[in-house]
């Protein structure tokens, strides 16, 4: 019966030193920056792999090296406060601190953040801000979908123009929408024409960094907007030649 047991162990040794056993990632999300001063890019993905299990989050690389899902190295934040630079990376994430499950009904909001982590990534610094789960989910929260007539981008800030909002009943209308850069999407189609833009917005107290919004916006032009038009600062592009990886 040992000798057996010692069969099937060296068996599978030999199986996994083959490749056996490597999860096959298929990506379905993935988005790239660059990151302003440096030869790094940061990335967006989300990908689906054995059992069910989805990775998801930003990794930083530099840009000579090609993509891959590496579990590892994904950042310790949820979602960009910040346009990431050379210096600095700023980021948001939630603990439970007693408000997950049946005690988040009892508990009273916290919207300060309950810790802030600085720690290295590929040589840039990261801060992370920790909200507490309840003080996180009951800041003021607002998903807006918008068709728009034209925009114009600052340094820090883009402003679209002449909207019409597609998901309420009401059809508001806006004649102008400013949204911080940082968490910015561009979704564009094989003749580079943008098809739809996705902000996360995430506005912290300057003086307390309470939460006091997360947005999440999603808008389509009217009208044809190169992909070109927009620069690479604070701003994300989709890869399309996304693919499975071991």
């Amino acid at each position: 019966m040992n000798f057996k047991i010692f069969c099937l162990i060296s068996s599978l040794l030999i199986l996994c030193s083959c490749g056996f056993g490597k999860t096959e990632w298929r990506i379905d999300q993935l988005y790239t920056q660059k990151i302003e001063g440096t030869s790094k890019v940061i990335y967006y993905f989300s990908a689906w792999g054995g059992l069910d299990s989805n990775p998801h989050g930003f990794i930083i690389l530099d840009s000579t090296k090609q993509f891959q899902v590496e579990v590892e190295s994904i950042l310790p934040i949820y979602q960009l406060s910040q346009i990431p630079n050379k210096s600095n990376i700023e980021g948001i994430t939630h603990e439970c601190y007693g408000t997950c499950g049946d005690p988040y009904y009892n508990s009273i909001p916290i919207f300060k953040p309950m810790k802030v982590n600085i720690s290295s990534e590929n040589e840039i610094k990261l801060t992370t801000r920790t909200y507490q789960y309840k003080g996180y989910s009951e800041h003021d929260r607002a998903l807006e979908r918008y068709v728009f007539e034209k925009f114009k981008e600052t340094k820090d800030s883009l402003f679209f123009y002449n909207l019409n909002d597609v998901e309420s009943m009401n059809g508001i209308h806006l004649d102008e929408l400013k949204v911080k850069k940082g968490e910015t999407y561009l979704l564009f189609n094989k003749q580079d024409n943008i098809e739809k833009i996705i902000v996360d917005d995430v506005t912290l107290n300057l003086k307390t960094n309470s939460i006091e919004k997360i947005r999440h916006i999603a808008l389509t032009p009217k009208n044809k907007i190169r992909n070109k038009e927009f620069s690479e600062r604070g701003i994300f592009r989709e890869l399309k030649n996304k693919n499975r990886q071991n």
